[in-house]
């Protein structure tokens, strides 16, 4: 019983939170393939911070991931491992 109770707190607080999976202001900012490792890196901004996606392989087409990043359905891991120029904001 008191599991039950504990468990509920637990998903009250997660959704008095607004906890979501999906990050609004998600943005892609490079794409780098390293050949000698059959490796393709993708670079996003989740937030203003740094987080990437390696396609071991490069089985996927580059929108494709784009896409399902975006969605949500693809995790990410925090930090770059390889670097990308920043984009550029519009208006400065």
């Amino acid at each position: 019983m008191k599991k039950v109770i504990n468990l509920s707190l637990i998903l009250a607080v997660f959704a008095i939170s607004g906890f979501s999976v999906r990050q609004e202001t998600t943005e892609f900012v490079c794409q780098k393939v390293l050949k000698a490792k059959n490796e393709c890196h993708y670079n996003f901004l989740v937030e203003g911070a740094k987080f990437r996606y390696v396609d071991v392989g490069c089985r996927r087409k580059k929108e494709d991931v784009i896409k399902k990043v975006m969605a949500g359905e693809i995790p990410l891991a925090k930090d770059w491992k390889i670097e990308c120029p920043m984009p550029k904001k519009e208006g400065l």
